[in-house]
């Protein structure tokens, strides 16, 4: 019983973990100051990867 729950707990933490990551994208991008537009979208994407790979 108690093993069941620490699992699912685990994976509430970790999912909510990667939301809380994916969640600051923009405020993470504009702090890298002015850098290119394909620079900004490869920042973007890796954010977003990082976040998911957190999710799932």
């Amino acid at each position: 019983m108690i093993r069941g729950v620490m699992i699912y707990a685990g994976s509430i933490i970790i999912i909510l973990w990667g939301i809380a990551h994916i969640l600051p994208m923009k405020s993470v991008v504009r702090s890298f100051g002015p850098i290119s537009r394909e620079s900004k979208r490869i920042i973007t994407m890796e954010w977003i990867v990082e976040g998911l790979t957190l999710c799932f």
